[in-house]
């Protein structure tokens, strides 16, 4: 019961500060948006690039008939 009040009294209090800081909390999205597409643009193209790596790297069949 205590964690539902205190989840309450955070949501109401984060809500009351957006409305009266709003503008601060405005430049912070501004800011931080950006930072966030940049940071994920890399990580999808660190994902892409592993993956093209794995579908033209050696097949385990090759590795196999190498050995024979």
């Amino acid at each position: 019961m205590n964690v539902v009040i205190f989840g309450l009294l955070a949501i109401s209090l984060g809500l009351w500060g957006m409305s009266v800081w709003w503008w601060s909390v405005a430049e912070l999205l501004r800011g931080l948006i950006p930072i966030i597409l940049v940071f994920l643009g890399v990580v999808s193209l660190a994902a892409g690039v592993s993956k093209m790596r794995q579908e033209n790297g050696p097949k385990d069949e090759d590795l196999i008939e190498d050995e024979g």
